[in-house]
């Protein structure tokens, strides 16, 4: 009798354990990540009254016996978590993400040195199904413990954007003769836009004013110190007179010499011609600066530069915002997005695309090997076989959902059907302990 007693105790003690596990799923039901653990019973040890025994056809034999045991209740045989993916709850976060599927992000504090998949158990490095990301003051991507998140770098030389447009600039100057007889307009047209007038009409004979093409006046000194305000428009993207330096008046005709820069986007200024009227001003040598004293220089320019795409490092390394390489500083980030192969881009000031890095995904053989640590982390246990890094969306490990968190798969239904039929197990257990009691006391008055 006392032996039922002790199966009464046993069993109280396991549906114990299992109302812990109970409560924990309940209390981790709105953790993100979270995998729901499940209580497994086995039998405890037997007591065995009469051993079996095989029987025998000759004669006077008798046949076999089967062997009568006892057990003494019940008890653990493993507590394992179901390894299957929580739903998707979206969020505000550019940042946040998930894996639909079995792999696990690697984070962990900074390793030096090349890391590989074999080197990932003896790396202090830790595995999570949370992607609540963020960049910190360095740039580098870390999750909500300050943890770095590792992935795929860039390779050196690739990853870079386009640069924004370089000007073709050409430089030329001419030389013009103003009649001070008759002070008419000069036009001065490049490209076929006219930019300007060179007017003659103070009383020393020499060029008193330039008058743009917009009608501003800006009136320049007689020793030509004064510069000439930039004129924009027409088909040219930006052209410059930058300023008209007047001669020593040797005779009746002055000659003024116009400096011309002359900037556009992807095409050569070549045209630079003047007009007259009224045959007013004597044109030295202008059309196509033919004059031996007259030079035209030309910087080439284009569009843009284009981007040179990115490549990734196959070892594992912490995800950083790149350098510049022409400024030498970090790209300068405002917003940010994550593909669903892992890709991590960010957007800079100039509405640029700039790639970070690719994300990896720890793919493990046994995910029940794992070992649960504080928080949402696991470790690698010895059981948990093969660990293979792979990139999101290339097999069953898994891709990136961008702005989701991965919800915990505890099912309230089924915990709480577990929480009666535990409960009522306990009740059962403690019911027997008191029936035994019951008969020991009966056991007890029979002396009376």
């Amino acid at each position: 009798m006392v032996k039922s007693m002790f199966a009464g105790v046993s069993g109280l003690k396991a549906h114990q354990r299992k109302m812990d596990v109970i409560g924990n799923n309940i209390a981790n039901v709105n953790t993100w990540g979270y995998k729901a653990y499940s209580f497994n019973f086995q039998d405890s040890i037997y007591s065995t009254s009469v051993r079996s025994s095989g029987g025998s056809t000759n004669a006077g034999a008798y046949g076999g016996r089967n062997p009568s045991q006892v057990g003494y209740g019940s008890t653990m045989s493993s507590i394992s978590f179901q390894y299957t993916t929580g739903a998707p709850s979206p969020t505000d976060n550019d940042l946040d993400c998930m894996i639909d599927g079995t792999g696990l992000f690697l984070v962990g504090g900074m390793v030096n040195g090349q890391l590989t998949a074999d080197g990932i158990k003896n790396s202090g490095l830790y595995l999570s199904r949370v992607g609540i990301f963020s960049v910190d003051n360095n740039g580098y991507l870390v999750d909500d413990q300050k943890n770095y998140v590792y992935g795929y770098a860039l390779k050196e030389g690739t990853g870079i954007p386009e640069v924004p447009a370089k000007a073709l600039t050409s430089t030329g100057s001419v030389e013009i003769q103003v009649d001070e007889t008759n002070p008419d307009d000069v036009k001065v047209t490049i490209m076929g836009i006219t930019v300007g007038n060179v007017v003659a009409k103070d009383t020393a004979g020499r060029v008193a004013a330039w008058i743009n093409a917009v009608t501003h006046k800006v009136d320049m000194e007689a020793d030509g110190t004064t510069p000439v305000k930039p004129v924009t428009g027409g088909p040219l993207r930006n052209y410059t007179i930058q300023r008209g330096d007047i001669s020593e008046v040797t005779g009746a005709k002055p000659t003024v010499k116009l400096t011309i820069t002359a900037k556009e986007m992807g095409k050569n200024v070549t045209q630079f011609t003047t007009e007259t009227t009224n045959n007013a001003a004597n044109i030295t040598n202008i059309n196509n600066f033919t004059a031996p004293d007259n030079t035209w220089e030309t910087t080439p320019g284009q569009d843009y530069e284009a981007p040179i795409p990115a490549e990734f490092n196959e070892d594992l390394s912490p995800i950083q915002i790149p350098y510049d390489p022409k400024t030498g500083a970090q790209y300068n980030l405002q917003s940010y997005s994550i593909s669903d192969n892992g890709v991590i881009t960010g957007i800079d000031t100039q509405n640029r695309p700039i790639t970070l890095g690719q994300l990896a995904i720890v793919a493990v053989e046994n995910p029940n090997g794992m070992e649960k640590t504080n928080g949402y982390y696991f470790q690698l246990g010895d059981n948990a076989g093969g660990v293979e890094v792979v990139k999101p969306g290339s097999g069953a490990a898994g891709f990136i959902r961008s702005k989701y968190l991965e919800m915990p798969n505890v099912d309230l239904a089924n915990e709480f059907s577990n929480m009666i039929t535990t409960q009522r197990g306990f009740q059962a257990n403690s019911k027997i302990i008191t029936v035994t009691d019951e008969m020991l006391q009966e056991l007890v008055n029979m002396k009376r």
